[in-house]
């Protein structure tokens, strides 16, 4: 598994290892028959030097210094060229430097294609520069305008081998492409060359981001992005991609390279986790409105919607002990509509569920935020009403009844009637002995002739 790994763990990270990516570097078959080839002696100042250079190497690639800094590799350089080693060999040397920086990385989980872009851009770029630095030790006389395109060629060789390499003209045809390049795009070289790169260019890629990477290559500077492509077939292919601007001695820019990664199957899987995700958010939310539905229903009426029973004792609990705790008056009412068993034996039962539904929707219209609405049983309510003295509470019900009274039901052609009881909360009072004296108030109100509103007294 690929880590994440920040710059200052990155730097400890190749001092730690120093010794054994030299060690790798030196110990490359191509490293060792160009020492051979050449006859380069491994003798100790020799062998200082090259380590030198490794040591400037690493500080480029962990971001601690650039290029030009690179002090050393002026005397690195000249030792090459005392034995008569080409710019071929030179690249094969960095590029070699570069695999077994790669590979001690590799070893330890750390390699991410964004770090092997970054690695391989930085290489490029030193590459170039010790090119340039090693043909004026060779000779004062060079034409560095054609060389620069040939530098460019030498090190390619160095790197077609693992990576998907491009060239273009300042107008973005294509001058060169590798043997990936075919590979993964399914163009023959002959179909490549002389076209525009947008021959691979996929429909779902947006124009922004071409735009972006032109401002940026024609302002002289190395973009990097992940690109998605179309094969020939019309399938698609994506690559991170990093695009550099060659230029010649005058500045100018002769043309540019892209190194890209194929990375289509990595960028397959991170959508695969992105719709897993995504589906395993939309189980998480019908879940979460299952148990939201679960937890209504645990606590508001089946046929009505306002509280039950249980819930309405909590909060009648609650409510009594904030009242008593802040010395606040609290009513209760109990209402029942009149008759209605008649109503159910007469027009059925469905038709009495249809007037009880009607009958709450009135009242829970008709009363205050604060107040507490709740189905006590069959054609009982009841409805507490906090920071409300008596004769609150009195004209409250008297406005319900009144209400009621003059509504036009469904299936009933005759008036419905509520009787009413109502007590308000003494200091001795608790819920159970509350409730009772409200519940008398109502016996009386029907014991009284039913459709009125009776009080308490003591």
């Amino acid at each position: 598994m690929i880590k994440i790994i920040n710059s200052e763990e990155f730097s400890y990270f190749l001092r730690v290892n120093r010794n054994k990516i030299i060690t790798i570097w030196m110990n490359k078959n191509e490293v060792q028959n160009i020492l051979h080839r050449h006859s380069l002696p491994v003798i100790e100042k020799n062998t200082h030097l090259f380590y030198q250079f490794c040591d400037c190497f690493i500080s480029v690639i962990e971001w601690r210094a650039t290029v030009s800094e690179c002090q050393v590799k002026i005397d690195f350089l000249q030792l090459l060229n005392n034995y008569n080693v080409t710019i071929a060999d030179l690249f094969t040397l960095i590029t070699k430097l570069k695999n077994a920086i790669e590979e001690v990385i590799f070893e330890n989980g750390n390699l991410s294609y964004a770090l092997q872009s970054e690695i391989d851009s930085l290489t490029l770029q030193m590459a170039n520069d010790l090119a340039s630095n090693f043909e004026n030790i060779i000779s004062s006389n060079i034409n560095y305008k054609s060389e620069n395109s040939n530098l460019l060629t030498e090190y390619k060789k160095a790197v077609d081998l693992s990576n998907i390499v491009s060239k273009t003209n300042p107008k973005g045809v294509i001058t060169y492409v590798n043997d990936k390049f075919c590979e993964i795009s399914g163009y023959t070289r002959d179909e490549l060359i002389g076209k525009p790169h947008n021959i691979i260019r996929h429909p779902d890629m947006p124009r922004e981001a071409f735009k972006d990477l032109w401002d940026t290559i024609k302002a002289k500077k190395s973009w990097n992005g992940v690109v998605t492509n179309m094969k020939k077939d019309g399938s698609q292919y994506i690559v991170d991609t990093t695009v550099i601007p060659i230029l010649d001695v005058d500045g100018d820019v002769v043309e540019y390279i892209a190194i890209r990664h194929d990375i289509t199957e990595l960028e397959e899987t991170k959508q695969q986790l992105r719709n897993i995700n995504k589906a395993m958010k939309h189980k998480v939310d019908e879940l979460y409105s299952m148990t939201n539905t679960l937890e209504q229903k645990a606590y508001k009426d089946n046929l009505t919607g306002i509280n039950n029973r249980e819930n309405f004792e909590d909060i009648f609990s609650i409510e009594i002990a904030n009242a008593k705790q802040n010395h606040l008056p609290l009513t209760l009412i109990i209402f029942d509509v009149d008759h209605f068993k008649l109503v159910n034996d007469t027009y059925g039962h469905q038709a009495g569920d249809i007037i009880l539904i009607d009958l709450v929707k009135l009242i829970a219209d008709n009363i205050k935020n604060g107040d507490v609405f709740a189905r006590w049983g069959g054609e009982e309510f009841v409805i507490l009403t906090p920071s409300t003295e008596i004769s609150g509470a009195c004209n409250l019900a008297e406005n319900l009844r009144k209400l009621v009274q003059s509504h036009s039901f469904s299936y009933v052609e005759s008036e419905m009637t509520l009787s009413f009881g109502i007590a308000q909360l003494s200091a001795e009072d608790t819920k159970k002995t509350l409730f009772e004296k409200a519940d008398g108030a109502l016996y009386e109100a029907k014991k009284n002739g039913r459709n009125r509103v009776e009080v308490y007294t003591s």
